[in-house]
C-alpha cells in the first residue's frame, strides 16, 4: 500500500509539476558578414508553479562575429515559480548557407559545442555536463524568484573553423528544462525512472538526490 501511494504521488507530480520549458533564444550571425542580430525570445511554458525564464546578457547591435573573437553571451536561469527547481539546459548552435545556384534554398553546415563553438568562462562549479547533450545545475535547489549562476559569459568560434563556413548564418537556441524537487522527479522526467548507470550522470544523480524534498 505504501508503495502504490508513493507510485500514485510520482505520478501526481509528474503531470502536475513537470515543465519543459523551450526558450529558443536565436542569437543569429552572420560568420564574416554583416548580418542585424537579434534574439528571439519565446512565451515560457509553464504548468502549475514551475516557472522559468531565461536570462541573458547579449548586445543585439552585433552584426557580425569572426573566427576566434569573442563575444558577450551570459546565461543565466531565474526561477518564475513558487517552489523549488532543478533545472537542466542544453545549448543548440545552427549554421546554415547558401546553395550555390539556388538563392531559395540553404544547406544546414554541422557545428559543435566546444570544438566549432566555444562557450566561453564555462561554469563547470556549478553547472555539470552529463554527456548527453545538457547542462545540469547541480549547485543547489533553485529558490523562487532566483537566478542561476551563469553557464557561460561569451562564445567564440574556433580559430580553425573550416572555410565553408564563410558568410553563412548563425543562431543559437537554448532549451531549458525545470522540475520540482520532490523525491525523485528529476529521475522520472529526465532518466526515465532509473538511476543512470553511466558514471558522469551517475555523478550528477548523486549531486541531485542530496537536494531532494521528501
Amino acid at each position: 500500500m505504501k508503495r502504490k501511494k508513493t507510485l500514485t504521488r510520482k505520478l501526481s507530480y509528474l503531470l502536475v509539476s513537470i515543465v519543459l520549458v523551450l526558450l529558443l533564444l536565436g542569437g543569429s550571425y552572420f560568420v564574416y558578414a554583416a548580418m542585424t542580430a537579434k534574439d528571439r525570445r519565446t512565451t515560457d511554458f509553464q504548468i502549475g508553479q514551475v516557472e522559468t525564464q531565461l536570462d541573458e546578457d547579449f548586445d543585439e547591435t552585433i552584426t557580425e562575429i569572426h573566427k576566434d573573437q569573442s563575444r558577450i553571451k551570459k546565461v543565466t536561469v531565474k526561477n518564475t515559480g513558487t517552489i523549488k527547481q532543478f533545472i537542466r539546459v542544453m545549448v543548440l548552435p545552427e549554421t546554415q548557407v547558401d546553395v550555390a545556384d539556388d538563392p531559395q534554398s540553404r544547406q544546414a553546415l554541422p557545428i559543435a559545442v566546444g570544438t566549432d563553438l566555444i562557450l566561453e568562462h564555462l561554469n563547470t562549479a556549478d553547472w555539470k555536463y552529463g554527456g548527453d547533450g545538457y547542462y545540469y545545475y547541480t549547485k543547489e535547489a533553485v529558490k523562487p524568484l532566483k537566478n542561476t549562476e551563469p553557464l557561460f559569459s561569451s562564445i567564440k568560434l574556433d580559430s580553425n573553423l573550416s572555410p565553408i563556413y564563410h558568410q553563412s548564418s548563425f543562431t543559437i537556441s537554448v532549451k531549458v528544462e525545470a522540475v520540482n524537487c520532490a523525491e525523485y522527479v528529476y529521475r522520472d522526467a529526465w532518466w526515465q525512472g532509473a538511476v543512470p548507470t553511466d558514471p558522469t550522470l551517475k555523478a550528477i544523480d548523486d549531486n541531485l538526490k542530496a537536494l531532494v524534498e521528501n
